[in-house]
């Protein structure tokens, strides 16, 4: 990213485990309260997994209502989340999409649509069960008649569903692309829409991504592959000696993007920096001083001894993490951060890493028990998927005065080119 054609978060939304929007995740995070509690389904139960971070049924009603009901059968809860959130950002960048005469851009990031649903099916099971028993006549006629099973409905959501029904609840006619869930969807998303804004093909940005876990065989598979813990776990605790593994969660976080010329507001939270790297070690960190780093975790102490050593390189003030007050997130943990990472910018003040007790590492300062006032211009974001593949972000806060500066830098490049 060119430094001196910056991009500004002129708004934000968020619909999590810690509640309906921004102000919600940020009164939580200066708190420490975490949003993770008992695992409830009507349709499966486990002894081994039994914490998730579950999105409010009392948010999810709310959030249903800016959905039309013709709309809402193709929508699993998610993505009416991920609605709420965009209209939440552009309600706070004062935009109204084909009233503002600016072009528009919508970038999506949609997890937990690889599964079959086994919600359908038991809600399908259920309503059939009669009496004396299933009613296999009544199933059949489900099924092959009126297509109770049809592939489109059984998937918790095609691949393009969120960009399909944000587009459709707002009225979009834009430059459109859909990614895969995780840090990698995330990363490729903002990449997108931030070379589309130094390019001008647009004049905003739409970023959003949305998702939940809270399916059996998601969890089962996230289990399985070490991400989440099995062993009957409550807490997550994320660099801490007593951390005992992951715990899940779901919810949705959209950003709204704008060139920072286009705007008049000062100071502005700009995105300076973009990087990735398949391997957390290989990652390329700030290499000037930080006020606030942001990283996640994995709650595996070793894991996270590691993790320590290779961010301790960073000069940061600061450290804390977003992970434990809503879980792992498979959909947006990059926005997530982002917009943490915004609200400490804007209110000078460092969220406590909820939970943590006795760190892993003694060299990085985390800030532990109650939020902190300070100082903060620069911040850094370090995300880690599942796989290794890590990202990194950097904010900084820039006024009137060095929002001008960057403005003639890049008029004077742009002539001499």
């Amino acid at each position: 990213m060119r430094a001196d054609n910056s991009i500004s978060i002129a708004g934000a939304g968020c619909v999590l485990p810690s509640g309906l929007g921004v102000d919600a995740l940020w009164q939580a995070a200066r708190e420490a309260r975490s949003a993770i509690g008992p695992l409830r389904s009507e349709h499966f139960h486990s002894q081994r997994v039994v914490a998730f971070g579950h999105v409010a049924e009392e948010v999810h009603q709310l959030c249903r209502q800016e959905v039309a009901a013709n709309l809402q059968r193709y929508c699993p809860p998610s993505v009416i989340w991920g609605v709420s959130a965009v209209r939440q950002a552009l309600e706070e960048a004062g935009l109204e999409p084909r009233k503002d005469r600016l072009r528009y851009g919508l970038y999506c990031c949609q997890g937990g649509y690889t599964h079959p649903s086994l919600d359908s099916y038991a809600e399908l099971l259920h309503e059939c069960n009669g009496n004396n028993g299933l009613d296999i006549c009544r199933l059949a006629r489900r099924v092959l008649q009126e297509r109770a099973l049809d592939p489109f409905l059984v998937l918790k959501s095609l691949s393009n569903g969120l960009l399909g029904i944000v587009s459709l609840v707002n009225k979009f006619e834009c430059e459109c692309n859909a990614y895969m869930q995780g840090v990698a969807g995330n990363l490729a998303a903002l990449q997108e829409a931030t070379a589309a804004l130094q390019s001008y093909r647009i004049d905003v940005a739409v970023v959003v991504g949305a998702g939940s876990e809270l399916d059996g065989l998601a969890l089962s598979a996230l289990a399985q592959a070490g991400v989440i813990s099995a062993t009957g776990s409550s807490a997550f605790r994320p660099f801490d000696q007593e951390g005992s593994g992951g715990i899940a969660g779901e919810g949705a976080a959209a950003l709204v993007l704008r060139r920072s010329e286009d705007l008049w507001a000062a100071p502005q939270i700009c995105l300076t920096g973009l990087s990735a790297h398949a391997a957390l070690g290989e990652l390329q960190l700030p290499d000037k001083p930080i006020d606030l780093l942001l990283c996640g975790a994995t709650a595996k102490p070793e894991q996270d001894r590691q993790i320590s050593a290779i961010v301790a390189g960073v000069q940061a003030t600061h450290v804390s993490s977003s992970q434990p007050l809503t879980g792992i997130l498979s959909a947006a943990p990059s926005l997530v951060d982002l917009i943490l990472a915004r609200s400490a910018l804007q209110a000078q003040c460092v969220p406590p890493v909820a939970g943590l007790r006795q760190p892993v590492c003694a060299d990085l300062p985390f800030v532990m028990g109650e939020s902190l006032a300070a100082h903060l211009q620069r911040c850094a974001i370090v995300n880690r998927d599942d796989n290794g593949f890590s990202a990194c972000y950097q904010l900084e806060q820039r006024d009137a005065r060095a929002l001008d500066a960057a403005s003639v830098k890049f008029s004077q490049t742009t002539l001499q080119s």
